[in-house]
């Protein structure tokens, strides 16, 4: 299955985000994590690359990015530094993880927050709070 317009799939990349289209991707899917990223920021690029790999192991969730040079959805949520992961589930905010983090890492967090159970994770700060 291929990458659609919902960041949904197993190739290409993960949806390039802006402030306009933000809000309607998130809440048009169940599991959605979304990378914050800069250009100028050396580990956002390795993380690029990782969150790739994420999206073509774990198809059943929608993959997105946003650049925090070019959209101000990133001082809107309070991500003060990059990269950073929000993960959303159902429209919700659940989790943020700070950070460069190794694959096997983020697949934890991942499996953990989309679970039927999540538990609590050293890794991220848990959120409830309404977009």
């Amino acid at each position: 299955m291929g990458c659609d317009s919902s960041g949904i799939g197993s190739g290409g990349s993960p949806k390039d985000l802006d402030d306009r289209s933000f809000d309607e991707f998130v809440m048009g899917a169940s599991h959605a994590a979304v990378l914050f990223w800069s250009g100028s920021c050396m580990p956002c690029r390795m993380a690029l690359l990782i969150f790739d790999e994420l999206q073509r192991l774990r198809p059943g969730i929608s993959f997105a990015r946003v650049n925090v040079g070019t959209s101000a959805v990133a001082v809107r949520l309070g991500v003060m530094s990059v990269p950073t992961i929000l993960l959303f589930r159902d429209g919700r905010r659940v989790a943020r993880v700070v950070g460069l983090k190794p694959l096997e890492v983020l697949l934890e967090i991942l499996d953990n927050y989309f679970s039927g159970r999540p538990k609590e994770d050293v890794y991220a700060e848990s959120y409830n709070d309404l977009m």
